[in-house]
């Protein structure tokens, strides 16, 4: 099929088919560019597999790339937090210490480590500063505070990393790494030797696994950065050839020998001129007739011209239907839901996806997330850091449970036995203000609100009233035998009901 010697568009202007093809989507390279930091990797350090900084500017090209990774740090570390004691009898001097640990912190633990997550999802790994107290390579632990991730190296060692800004470094270890670093130079000493000054400060390390790296991980998006460059494409394409051109609203056809005249200083023919004159009286006077003379180049006037309008909705239909594709892909690589993200989705079958996506995305991404924070911060920090061995921390899980679903089925396995007033009160405490109470009785199986377990001290006034039934319920026994006519039944039956409601 030919090609259309040149499109009309909208508003009367005339654009050739070659400058139309300019503004084509090309299959620009997807290549993150070189680190600008490659000179440095001289000391040791571990070049990433991706430049972190250009990971980092990911974030500014595409909204749903940006979202994702806000929702997905908000939803592991922003929602709250809580230390919760792992044995019956905790240490309250321990919840002390770490209380005013966590609540002394330069940021919150929730914007410390939302900001951990959001290096984590958009680099691909994050870390955080944690320093002692008089930086005593044994002290309790005195601060935590953020590390931009882009800024820091790995040693091919493991143990050390470096912050680069600008001209300067600065050399840190592993947390709980057995010997010191020295923080201006990098030197692995004994532990102890180095004086505080010169004591390099401790790293919390956290990646996203990739098997293709011992030291840095893989930011989700990776498998669709060609569907963020696609869609950058796509606003490309129809930001500068709307803004220039307009909508194409007619093809012209011109075959035959003929004489497209002299070119003007803007590169245009005297027929390109002649047929945008004529749209322009066009749209000056609708329905009027279109007379055009084409000049030939023998005179002998076998030329064609053929004029056929242009349907914009199918390509406006197709841009559409491609930036919903490279959303999708983005929103898959990532893992959210896009309900999560605040995204309607026309057309979804069932009215509880919705809750069913949330779950499966809580399962499946959120929580391992939220697992591996916890398993660093009670290991380095509550646990080998403050020895605070009683308790535990752990971040807020998403809220999208049916709470009286809970409370029903709770009390049914209260009411058969299968759970004690105790440990209602601990899964259910947290929401209601509620705490454990020290008593047997709270601690008793039920069923069906009898006492399975618990040997329960009778009082004295109790037990003497089940010795009175007693003697009468023997009275009655004798009366029932001595009688011919079985009297004493109903005192019986009284007697009988008596006791089995003191029993309760």
């Amino acid at each position: 099929m030919s090609k259309p010697f040149a499109y009309v568009t909208k508003s009367g202007r005339v654009v050739r088919q070659d400058i139309l093809e300019q503004y084509a989507v090309k299959s620009d390279s997807k290549q993150v560019p070189a680190d600008q930091f490659k000179s440095s990797y001289t000391q040791g350090l571990v070049q990433p597999l991706y430049n972190p900084e250009a990971l980092a500017r990911v974030l500014e090209m595409n909204t749903y790339h940006y979202r994702a990774c806000k929702t997905k740090a908000r939803d592991t570390a922003g929602l709250g937090w809580l230390v919760r004691p792992l044995v019956d009898n905790q240490s309250q001097e321990q919840f002390e210490k770490l209380d005013g640990f966590f609540s002394d912190l330069g940021d919150t633990v929730s914007k410390t480590f939302d900001k951990i997550m959001m290096d984590y999802e958009a680099v691909g790994y994050g870390c955080a500063e944690m320093t002692r107290m008089n930086h005593e390579p044994d002290g309790e632990p005195a601060d935590l505070v953020h590390m931009p991730a882009h800024t820091v190296r790995a040693h091919k060692d493991g143990n050390r990393f470096v912050q680069i800004r600008g001209n300067r470094r600065r050399w840190f270890k592993r947390v709980g790494y057995d010997m010191d670093v020295h923080c201006e130079t990098g030197e692995v000493r004994e532990l102890g030797t180095l004086t505080p000054e010169q004591r390099a400060t401790e790293v919390l390390w956290f990646v996203n696994y990739t098997p293709r790296s011992d030291y840095y991980g893989l930011p989700d998006i990776i498998p669709s950065l060609g569907a963020v460059h696609g869609d950058l494409a796509r606003r490309d394409y129809n930001t500068s050839f709307f803004d220039n051109f307009g909508v194409p609203a007619y093809a012209v056809f011109v075959t035959g020998n003929f004489d497209p005249g002299e070119i003007d200083e803007y590169g245009k023919s005297e027929f390109e001129n002649s047929i945008e004159e004529h749209f322009s009286e066009l749209s000056k006077n609708p329905h009027s007739t279109l007379i055009m003379t084409v000049p030939t180049m023998d005179g002998q006037g076998d030329v064609s011209v053929e004029f056929k309008p242009l349907s914009t909705e199918v390509k406006e239909a197709s841009f559409r239907l491609f930036r919903q594709d490279n959303k999708d892909e983005v929103l898959a690589a990532h893992g959210v839901p896009p309900y999560r993200m605040g995204i309607a989705e026309a057309g979804s079958l069932g009215g509880n996806v919705a809750k069913e996506s949330t779950e499966i995305y809580k399962r499946s991404v959120i929580e391992p997330r939220q697992e591996m924070l916890e398993a660093m911060i009670n290991k380095y920090i509550l646990w080998d850091g403050f020895e605070a061995y009683d308790w535990e921390f752990k971040f807020a899980e998403i809220d999208n449970q049916d709470e009286k679903h809970d409370i029903e089925m709770a009390t049914l396995l209260f009411d058969k036995a299968a759970m004690t007033p105790n440990q209602l009160i601990r899964y259910f405490g947290e929401r209601f203000g509620l705490e454990a109470v020290e008593h047997p009785a709270m601690d008793a199986y039920y069923l069906d609100g009898v006492p399975l377990t618990l040997e329960v001290d009778v009082a004295p006034e109790v037990e003497a009233t089940l010795m009175s039934l007693q003697e009468r319920l023997l009275e009655v026994a004798e009366k029932n035998v001595s009688s011919e006519n079985g009297v004493g039944d109903r005192e019986l039956i009284d007697i009988l009901a008596s006791i089995k409601a003191i029993a309760r």
